[in-house]
This record gives C-alpha cells, structure tokens and sequence, in this order.
C-alpha cells in the first residue's frame, strides 16, 4: 500500500494494492515450502550421520584389535574429527556468506558422500583417520541456521524455526543409530557407510530447490554492505567480537561445562545405576527424542516464560541449569548425604534432571543463536553461525577427557558440582 501510494505521489505507475497482497502471501508461502525443505535436509543428513556412527567403536575394535586400545583409538578419532569441524566450521560460515545455502548445502552434502565412501572401504586405522578430512566440508546444520536466519523474520517466528531444526535433527538422529545397528549386526560394518552416501548425494540433488539467494531479507537489513560483503575472514570476524563477543564467550563457556556432562553420562548410567547396553541406548534415545519434542512445540512457549527476548532468555537458562547441575551434584554426592535417597527414587530423580537440563539446554543454544543473528547484517551471519559451531567443536576437544578425569577420580557429584560452578560463574559474568 505504501508502494502503491508513494508511485502515485512520484509520477511512476502504481501497483495494484490487491496485487501486491497477493504476491506478498505467493512469497510468504514460498518461503515457508523452503523452510521445510531445509528441515527434510537436516532430517536426511542426521540420519546419514548417525547411520553409521554406532558402528564405528566396532570397526575400530577390529582394525586396532580388543582392550584399552581400541578404546583411546575412538577417542583419537573422535577428537581430530572434532578438530577438523573446528577449522571447517570457521571456513565453511564464511564461504555461506559468499555464495549462499544452496551451494553451501550442495558442498556440504557432496563432502559428506565422500566421508561415506572412504569410510566404506576402510580396512586400516589410517584409512579411517583419512575419512575424516573431507568432513571439513561437513557443515549441514551450519547451512541450516544460516538459511532460516535469512528466511525468516528476528524475533519469535526465527526462535521457533531454528527450535524446529533441532527437532528435524532429532528424527534422524534417532532414526539412524536404530537403523544402523540393524544394519550391522551381522559384522558387516560398511554397508550403512555406502547407503549414508547415497542419502548424502539424493541430498545434494534435492538443494538444488533451495533459492540460489535469500529475496526475502528481512526489514532489518534490506540494503547489504558491499563493503563488508567483500571483506577479509579475519576483518568479519573481528568487526563482530564488538557486537556479538559476549554471547559467544558464554557459549563457548556453557558448551564446555555441557560437553563434560554429557561425554560422562554413559558412564554414570552404567557403573552408578548398572544400565544395560539396551538400557543406555534407550535412556540416551529417549533423551534425544525429548529434546527434539521440547524444541519442536515447547520452546516457544518456554521462552515466552522465561522473559520473552532472547537476552532474558539466555540469562534464565543459565540460571536454570546452573540449579539443575547443583541438584544433580547433592543427588550424586559421595561424601555429603545432601539429598539422600537411594535405589528407584534416585534414579527417576537422576533422570528426571536430566531431561529437564536437556530441555534447557537446547533452549540456551536457540536463544543464543537467535539473539547474535538478530544483532548482525545478513551477508555476515554464515561466518557468525561458522564461529558459533568452531567454539562448539572447540569445547569437545578436550572436555570430554576433562569429564571422565573428574568422574574417575571424585565421583559424579564432584563433575556435576563443577558443571554447576561454571555455570553460576557465566551467570555473574552475565
């Protein structure tokens, strides 16, 4: 209407009011068919990845052979593919900004496929490592952030989107581990490797309806900075410290005292309450799918609940857990009866502070996401979510083994309290 008005005012032809109502909702629903999209991608590369990520203790048992051995070889593995996600996440945000979701999803897809591959025919422990190089390539939820952000408008709706990704990665992420552990019962860990490469490059194809670029930027930032568009890696990175350093040092903070947590988990569940393997993966499941489910349809109201605006958000989330992890500490705690309950009562207590930590968590992660998206230019926001993801990576490097040293030598309420510690220390930084 404003259009329309200001064409008559100017001289120029006007637009039909009605018409440009009509094209207004024509691309809102188109929008709104590439959002889904971007979650059936999402879906399809968790599933890709976790197809055959079950197996990959097993295989590297048989390459390296039984014991202790095997065990720090997984761990090796593990930490150099995090370290590769580390420099492609800082690579692979910077390389969105430039060329868009569309080739970003077709790269990261296509890098993915060749992860599969050499995978599949991995007979060595070398061949293995080398499988892990094309993964700095492998950024799909990296794409996925990236594009939403674009696609959709700060504030409510963008929580709410980037809630649903997680929810998209769920139902593949639960998915693919059942579906690869019945793929591989029968010794033959290569197979869900080569069928992880074709989902991968099906997923390639399907980008291609992606939009090659964003032409619904929000009002926030209609006009892009040629300037900055063609600026250097290191000159996006620190003209964003500034505006977005804060948030970022609190994730990277939070993600380490998460990262410790969770990489003990499986341990606390089975030495502390004597899980099962089948129960371990149920539990650890069960997690999983709750987290997607509170991502998907209670994020939203949870973070109306919690303040509204994403600062606040962040802030009560990490008050929260900060609560939650010293609950979990008194609960666990060896040497002080703060909470003494025993047998069924304190493993549905222990579980039930699990899930409601993970709840929170992934709310913490949103709104941290959601609010540094809000207070950056739209041709900076690959290199944003790129650094984002690199401190996430970053954090599970080496906490893992910081985790497990602080379970083994003091016991579950020491690492908990610690956890609850560095999250109080955010909370007065904050």
């Amino acid at each position: 209407l404003a259009q329309a008005a200001v064409g008559s005012w100017t001289g120029r032809p006007d637009r039909c009011p009605r018409r440009a109502m009509s094209e207004a909702v024509a691309d809102g629903n188109r929008h709104q068919g590439h959002i889904f999209l971007i979650y059936g991608l999402v879906t399809l590369y968790a599933f890709c990845y976790q197809l055959q990520s079950p197996l990959e203790p097993f295989l590297v048992e048989r390459l390296v052979g039984k014991g202790s051995e095997a065990s720090l070889a997984y761990g090796r593995v593990q930490s150099f593919f995090s370290l590769v996600q580390v420099l492609g996440s800082l690579i692979f945000g910077y390389l969105l900004d430039h060329v868009g979701a569309r080739i970003g999803f077709m790269v990261n897809f296509l890098a993915c496929a060749l992860v599969y591959l050499i995978l599949a025919h991995s007979t060595t422990i070398e061949m293995l490592y080398l499988s892990k190089v094309p993964g700095i390539g492998m950024a799909g939820f990296l794409c996925a952030q990236t594009a939403v952000s674009q696609l959709t408008e700060a504030g409510s709706e963008r929580v709410t989107a980037l809630g649903r990704l997680t929810t998209a990665y769920t139902i593949g992420g639960v998915a693919g581990p059942f579906c690869g552990g019945l793929l591989g019962a029968g010794g033959d860990y290569f197979r869900s490797a080569r069928i992880a490469a074709v989902g991968s490059l099906l997923a390639a194809g399907l980008s291609l309806l992606l939009p090659a670029t964003p032409d619904v930027e929000s009002e926030e930032n209609k006009v892009a900075d040629k300037k900055a568009a063609q600026a250097s890696w290191r000159s996006r990175a620190a003209s964003l410290g500034p505006t977005v350093g804060m948030l970022i040092l609190v994730k990277l903070v939070t993600s380490t005292a998460n990262s410790m947590a969770s990489s003990s988990q499986s341990l606390i569940i089975k030495n502390e309450f004597h899980f099962t393997e089948a129960d371990s993966g149920f539990f650890m499941s069960a997690q999983f799918a709750f987290g997607g489910f509170a991502c998907g349809f209670l994020l939203g109201p949870l973070t109306q609940f919690l303040g509204g605006q994403a600062k606040l958000v962040v802030r009560n989330c990490i008050a929260v857990m900060a609560i939650g992890y010293m609950l979990q500490a008194a609960l666990s705690s060896r040497t002080m009866d703060v909470l003494p309950v025993e047998g069924l009562t304190r493993l549905y207590s222990f579980v039930a502070i699990a899930m409601f930590l993970s709840l929170f968590q992934y709310s913490l992660g949103t709104s941290i996401t959601a609010e540094t998206t809000q207070l950056v230019s739209a041709d900076a926001r690959g290199t944003l979510i790129g650094i984002e993801h690199s401190v996430f990576s970053g954090a599970r490097i080496f906490t893992p083994t910081l985790g497990v040293s602080i379970l083994t030598s003091s016991g579950p309420g020491v690492l908990y309290g610690t956890c609850g510690t560095i999250f109080l220390a955010a909370l007065a930084f904050w």
